[in-house]
């Protein structure tokens, strides 16, 4: 294999890989962060409804 063909299917290789790479490391974390955000909205809503401050009047 020439040098050419190396850095041919290097290159096509990268063009290739790079947006596929992207797009699954962006696919995970937006499902990681979905979950962490629906975790914390559900636990917010747990603790609103099982523990309410009284309020305070002045």
């Amino acid at each position: 294999m020439t040098p050419e063909e190396f850095f041919m299917y290097l290159i096509i290789s990268l063009v290739v890989i790079t947006p596929i790479a992207a797009r699954l490391y962006r696919r995970l974390t937006l499902n990681r962060t979905t979950r962490m955000l629906r975790d914390q909205l559900n636990q917010s809503r747990d603790n609103r409804t099982t523990v309410t401050p009284p309020e305070i009047r002045r």
